[in-house]
C-alpha cells in the first residue's frame, strides 16, 4: 500500500499522526492503541500495533508491537 493512501485513510477515521516523514504513529481519542508503520520510497512498510503506553525492550528481548499483514487488519486489530 501507498503511503499516501495510508495516510489519508487514517486521517479520514479520525487518526492523528505523532511521528514525522519516515516514521508514522497514529492515535485516536479515545482509544489506548497506537497503529505505526514506516515508509520505504512510497510504500508501507513494518505495520503494527501497541497499546499507548507500552514499548519494546531489547534487553529483556519483548517486542510490543503486533504486526498486521493490512492496515484494514490493524485497524480492526485496534478497536
Amino acid at each position: 500500500m501507498k503511503t499516501t493512501n495510508a495516510v489519508k485513510k487514517l486521517e479520514k477515521l479520525g487518526f492523528s499522526n505523532r511521528g514525522d516523514q519516515r516514521s508514522f504513529s497514529f492515535s485516536k481519542d479515545g482509544s489506548n492503541y497506537r497503529i505505526e508503520f514506516f515508509d520505504q520510497t512510497g510504500s508501507v512498510i513494518c505495520l503494527g500495533i501497541r497499546r499507548e503506553n507500552d514499548h519494546s525492550d531489547s534487553m529483556t528481548d519483548y517486542c510490543a508491537t503486533i504486526f498486521a499483514d493490512s492496515l484494514s487488519q490493524a485497524i480492526r486489530l485496534c478497536r
